[in-house]
């Protein structure tokens, strides 16, 4: 029986050679896209968990808010994880604390073969790092290689690049050009889908040094990445609960009524997590639905293009069933040999599928900046899901042609008078969907590239184009900024230089403040700069003035101010919020100097909140707050400008690297989802259209066979070409303009609902709508156009000679 179905399956594949190949082919295309999505989605959601003890760790979270105003913070004071062990040793049973000066990037020398770098994924770590993360230690012992200060730990890529072939072991790494660091273990390099990316991790105990033969003993300065491993039974709730006495005896009096603690799953960073001060951008969990509702869409329109080009295949197969049932063939066996015939069609599918993946998944991991592999589908789930994925698609495609042809009576069917198939209404339901989810990818396609747009190009109240940002932190610049400032400024190509704390436009401080009008003071984002911060940035003073060189007090008793915080103070107009006094750690200090226009100091995803901005001249602040130079060039002689600075910091830093990055690239890595979310979509849904394209090519060339001798006759009467088109496309237009109706209200409540998440989102129009209408409807004629075109090419005498 089995080499039967086979045998019939064969012939029929060769009898419908081109409907059988469109058939696999879109199938083929559809399950490509789904199993590369899927593996895309799988891959995010295994961020982490390959820490054995990922289930009960925790990242000790800060929400530091005052009536709407603060901030909400990744990391923890440096004295938060061990009190915390040391306070409930019977609920928390390992720490962790990461730390990285909060600077970009940090010096490293290998000054035997005369190796420096600025390297931005150096971390240090308590001893228990490992007791807490499963990272793989290739040389070395976990138990004690982050015991003693001065140790560190680099990966295989880092010991290749500082030692070629040496052995790193014991070596000594001069970091930031005044401590020795002694190599006690190489890593293997961090894997993919860890929440943090690292190169180097020192040991925690290293920092002593930097601060004085001491850890800073501050529980207001949070600047430490803490984890907690909970022991086994103690649930995340019950810790928690903990939590406000620990913050009101440990935390400062002036803002323990504005802290709260709390814990966040180390599995769920990743994918639920947008803090303030996170290690690096995380992905979004909204933006997972959406490629997981684009993998569906796709491998939608290729099943419904599979089960109608094998419904209107079977209608060609009425008098071999006929002839079948005659000689006793029963409708059992009919069934199975139809829904076999496709099972064994999707089959094939899937092995041209994965062919497909297999090519396409260098391309992917390179959009995608993954390192998958189709080897992780290699596995009894996966491959079951496979074949179940294939039994399914095969098993609804074929049932139904199968049930209507083996209902036929057999000697209508024998003397060509019996109906044909009546699955043509089914047709057209599964062609409008079809229409409608293309549709829906096209609109969603071009709204999430006009979101995009607006968050990397839409005017964020300063300049971003053409600033240098050149980290600073912990270096000697606080001696020689001047020095630096007036040699780079003799370039004819650099237009003004800055010093800043913090990126612009990416991240701020928090610092409580007091100002006129209020019974205590609250947590306001701030933002530590140098003379020249409005000009570089191109910022508008909408009243006062800026700092001044002229002004010595500005430093100390001057501070300007944003117009949210005017609102938000109700002080009136910008120029009545001029000489408002503030206090400052419980003195009065100064008074507002100038107000400067709103413009985005952190991301798009956030909302502009009031800002405070102050002066720092002091040398030392270049060792705590002032962490970058920001410098302003000429975007015409862009190398030119990087020449000249970096002969202005050998001039007065020769032995430390310089390193740069420009602004606009770094703001740009803010909306790297979003980014991998537009192309991903954009790919995709121009694999959809092209699938659904197939299937209509399909369905027309049916169309144009089962009225051949009409054409013919109606060629015969004098018809035109333009007349047999809208013969042949009227049935599809009218489905189109249906599908339209339909897709318009789903995608509108869709892309609402995930631009609702932006502070900063576009408005729906109405162009993307009618676009994508008119795309569908030109791909869909231009495909029926050429069936026209080749029924224009009918010969009426072959078509009626045997009437």
């Amino acid at each position: 029986m089995f080499w039967n179905y086979l045998k019939v399956t064969y012939r029929s594949f060769l009898r419908q050679k081109v409907y059988s190949l469109i058939n696999i082919t879109g199938l083929a295309i559809g399950l490509a896209c789904f199993i590369l999505i899927f593996l895309y989605i799988r891959d995010e959601m295994s961020y982490d968990r390959f820490h054995s003890k990922s289930d009960r760790t925790y990242r000790v979270i800060e929400h530091f808010e005052s009536e709407g105003i603060g901030e909400h913070s990744a990391s923890q004071p440096f004295p938060t994880g061990p009190t915390l062990v040391n306070d409930f040793g019977r609920q928390i049973v390992h720490q962790v604390r990461l730390f990285n000066f909060q600077s970009p990037s940090l010096a490293l020398a290998y000054r035997e073969k005369d190796k420096a770098f600025n390297e931005s994924r150096i971390f240090f770590a308590d001893s228990t790092f490992f007791d807490v993360f499963d990272f793989e230690l290739k040389t070395g012992d976990k138990q004690t290689a982050l015991d003693e200060p001065n140790s560190i730990l680099l990966t295989e890529e880092m010991a290749r690049k500082y030692f070629d072939d040496e052995d790193p072991m014991g070596k000594v790494l001069e970091f930031q050009g005044n401590q020795h660091l002694q190599v006690t273990g190489i890593l293997a390099n961090a894997p993919r889908n860890a929440h943090f990316q690292f190169d180097f991790i020192g040991s925690f105990s290293t920092l002593k040094q930097s601060f004085g033969g001491n850890y800073p003993r501050t529980w207001y300065w949070n600047p430490c990445w803490t984890y907690v491993v909970l022991a086994e039974g103690v649930g995340k709730e019950e810790m928690e609960a903990f939590f406000p006495d620990f913050v009101q005896k440990y935390f400062p009096k002036f803002v323990v009524d504005d802290i709260t603690l709390e814990l966040q799953p180390l599995v769920d960073i990743h994918l639920h997590s947008r803090l303030d001060y996170e290690i690096q951008a995380n992905s979004t969990a909204e933006n997972l639905k959406i490629f997981g509702l684009v993998a569906i869409f796709v491998l939608l329109i290729a099943a419904i293009n599979f089960i109608n080009l094998s419904t209107a295949r079977a209608s060609k197969r009425a008098k071999e069933v006929g002839v079948r049932k005659s000689l006793g063939s029963e409708k059992r066996q009919l069934v199975r040999q139809f829904v076999f015939e496709s099972v064994l069609l999707t089959f094939f599918a899937v092995i041209i599928a994965l062919v497909f993946v297999w090519l396409a998944i260098p391309a992917f991991n390179e959009l995608t900046e993954k390192s998958i592999s189709i080897a992780s589908l290699v596995n009894p789930m996966d491959v079951g899901g496979l074949l179940g994925l294939t039994l399914l698609v095969g098993v609804l495609s074929g049932f139904y042609p199968a049930f209507v042809l083996s209902s036929f009576n057999t000697v209508l069917v024998l003397k060509n008078a019996y109906q044909k198939v009546s699955g043509f209404n089914f047709r057209r339901v599964l062609v409008t969907i079809q229409f409608a989810i293309s549709i829906m990818l096209i609109i969603g396609t071009i709204v999430a590239v006009s979101q995009l747009q607006l968050l990397q190009n839409d005017d964020l109240g300063f300049d971003k184009e053409h600033v240098m940002m050149i980290p600073v932190i912990r270096s000697p610049m606080g001696q020689h900024y001047e020095s630096f400032k007036n040699a780079a400024l003799q370039s004819t190509v650099i237009r003004s230089v800055t010093a800043v704390e913090e990126i612009v436009g990416s991240k701020h401080q928090v610092n409580n403040y007091q100002f006129e009008g209020m019974d205590q003071s609250k947590p306001f984002p701030h933002f530590h700069v140098r003379h020249d911060f409005s000009e570089t940035m191109e910022l508008e003073m909408v009243a006062g003035r800026d700092f001044s060189y002229e002004v010595q007090t500005d430093d100390s008793l001057a501070l300007i101010v944003n117009e949210t915080l005017v609102r938000s103070m109700q002080w009136g107009t910008p120029e009545e919020a001029l000489n408002k006094r503030y206090y400052f750690g419980g003195e009065l200090r100064g008074k507002v100097i100038g107000v400067v226009k709103d413009y985005n100091f952190v991301s798009k995803h956030h909302p502009i909140a009031p800002l405070v901005i102050t002066l720092n001249t002091f040398p030392g602040a270049f060792n705590l707050f002032i962490k970058y130079v920001a410098v302003k060039v000429d975007g015409n002689n862009t190398e030119q400008a990087i020449a000249d600075l970096e002969a202005a910091w050998r001039g007065v830093m020769p032995t430390r690297p310089f390193d740069y990055f420009f602004l606009d690239d770094r703001l740009n890595d803010s909306y790297k989802a979003e980014r991998k979310l537009s192309t991903v979509t954009l790919i995709f849904s121009g694999l959809a259209i092209v699938v659904a394209c197939l299937g209509l090519f399909g369905l027309a060339t049916y169309s144009v066979e089962q009225r051949k001798k009409e054409i013919g006759v109606r060629k015969v009467l004098g018809i035109s070409s333009m007349q047999i088109l809208m013969l042949l496309s009227r049935e599809f237009v009218l489905l189109i303009g249906v599908a339209f109706v339909v897709a318009i209200p789903l995608a509108y409540l869709l892309l609402d609902a995930w631009l609702n998440g932006f502070a900063f989102r576009v408005s729906i129009a109405a162009w993307p709508f009618i676009l994508s209408g008119v795309v569908v409807f030109v791909v869909a004629m231009l495909t029926i156009g050429f069936h026209a075109y080749r029924a224009t090419l009918i010969n009426p005498s072959d078509t009626l000679k045997y009437e």
